[in-house]
């Protein structure tokens, strides 16, 4: 029984996946959301992926915001499993005094970082033989430009009312900055919702820039000594929390992006509004979630999140037992997608999405 993991796709894939199973050579694109510990829920998935790629010669594209990014560098190294393997680790034993500064959690997030993207394998990830990374941030306009807390309040709080009216009107407060590897233009590139820079990633600016796309406001510095890229730069999730964004426009491909939920929420601001992603973008997508039955199954009936940070304050071998209790149970999930893909079974247990 597969019933740990739900595999949801759009409605191009759902067709040609309930008639061929899911030929891997025909996933274009590999996506990563932002949803900082919550990704403790697929590194058995991401492990198995590393598996099923790894004799891949054509391009393989991947995009990523915050924690999403922050995948996406592990999967592009000589070791991607040992990357995987050094990321969880270091994020679970994330450790903070009861009231942390935003420079405390900046700095804690480059420690993560520089333990396991070494200065030295930079030019590998930026020329690795087939996988071509990217990653989204936001260059911030107006009052979140500033460093001053309450004027980030004042700037955020403005973002969000007009969010409520239209998702269009952030376009007003930041603009996308695609980071991508240098030689070949990602599918996605012709993205045109908000304004959109590209820049290109070099061993200069690689590491600030993968900062930015998690640089949470309020919560951490945002970063303004982007090499080649000028402006303040903060979270990509908050214009693409999870991705809702044209992957691979007038392309039977497939976008691949294992996910914590079975449904995508656009930007930050729509946590907790009812918004839909845009049904064009998600034709292509086969989205890999933990079920519903698996996650009532963890610890405290839920995945992990940044909210544990405050739940278990004062009290980090608590949470960092509860992160590494589902970190091994997370294997389960990848186990799964590799027999349902091998197996054929997903042509049975595809769901719309």
């Amino acid at each position: 029984m597969l019933d740990n993991i739900s595999i949801l796709a759009g409605s191009k894939a759902i067709k040609i996946i309930k008639d061929e199973g899911l030929d891997l050579t025909r996933v274009k694109v590999l996506a990563g959301a932002s949803g900082s510990a919550k990704f403790l829920v697929l590194t058995g998935i991401d492990r198995v992926l590393m598996d099923l790629f790894k004799n891949r010669t054509d391009p393989l594209y991947l995009i990523g915001t915050s924690i999403g990014a922050f995948r996406m560098a592990a999967f592009c190294q000589k070791d991607p499993v040992s990357a995987i393997d050094i990321l969880e680790k270091e994020y679970i034993v994330q450790s903070y005094t009861e009231k942390p500064t935003k420079q405390d959690i900046t700095l804690e997030t480059h420690r993560i970082l520089n333990a396991y993207i070494d200065d030295n394998q930079i030019k590998d990830i930026l020329n690795h033989p087939f996988m071509r990374l990217s990653f989204l941030s936001n260059k911030c306009r107006g009052l979140l430009k500033n460093e001053n807390q309450w004027l980030q309040w004042i700037g955020i709080g403005m973002a969000f009312g007009v969010n409520l009216f239209s998702r269009n009107g952030l376009r007003y407060f930041f603009e996308r900055a695609l980071f991508s590897s240098p030689g070949s233009t990602p599918p996605f590139s012709t993205m045109d919702q908000f304004p959109m820079n590209l820049y290109n990633l070099t061993p200069s600016n690689f590491r600030q820039a993968l900062i930015s796309s998690g640089s949470i406001p309020i919560v951490m510095e945002g970063i303004s000594d982007i090499d080649s890229a000028e402006g303040c730069f903060r979270d990509g999730g908050i214009l693409d929390y999870h991705l809702d964004i044209p992957f691979l426009p007038d392309d039977d491909n497939f976008v691949l992006f294992p996910h914590f939920y079975e449904k995508i929420t656009p930007g930050w601001f729509d946590k907790h509004l009812n918004r839909k992603p845009s049904k064009k973008n998600m034709e292509n997508v086969i989205l890999i979630a933990p079920s519903d039955k698996f996650v009532a199954s963890l610890p405290l009936g839920k995945i992990p999140d940044r909210k544990d940070f405050y739940a278990f304050k004062g009290k980090d071998k608590e949470r960092q037992d509860y992160w590494k209790t589902v970190v091994k149970r997370n294997k389960q999930l990848g186990d799964e997608f590799s027999e349902a893909v091998l197996s054929g079974q997903i042509r049975n247990i595809i769901k719309p999405l």
